[in-house]
């Protein structure tokens, strides 16, 4: 399934710093399939992780709701990423929460995969 998140509207379900690398978990991220119907909605239990990373923001207060965020791999930049992506060269990365914390990084490499089932789930909004 060729799938692109999106940042919006994705929850974040805790974001932690070891082992000289900065992964942010995700309980669920928005996602849109690639696909001629273009169907939208989540896919559960995805990790990105930004090796050797420099950040600023507040780690604890990196939870929850997401209002929006970009991902620029060298020169190219957005808010949407193919699920399951993978990229080395300059990583920025910018996420900024519904509660008012933002978390903005710069990296070496990033690396963003689905664990467990690989699942999509269906928005039913109107």
């Amino acid at each position: 399934m060729n799938t692109n998140i999106e940042f919006h509207d994705s929850e974040v379900a805790a974001v932690e710093a070891a082992e000289g690398a900065l992964t942010i978990r995700f309980s669920a991220v928005w996602a849109r399939r690639v696909d001629a119907a273009g169907d939208t909605g989540y896919m559960p239990d995805v990790v990105l992780r930004l090796d050797q990373p420099a950040w600023s923001g507040d780690l604890a207060a990196c939870v929850g709701r997401l209002s929006g965020g970009e991902l620029c791999v060298g020169v190219q930049q957005g808010g949407r990423v193919p699920l399951p992506f993978e990229a080395k060269g300059p990583v920025r990365m910018r996420l900024a929460f519904s509660n008012g914390a933002v978390l903005s990084a710069e990296a070496s490499a990033v690396r963003l995969a689905q664990t467990g089932e690989a699942r999509f789930v269906e928005s039913l909004n109107c």
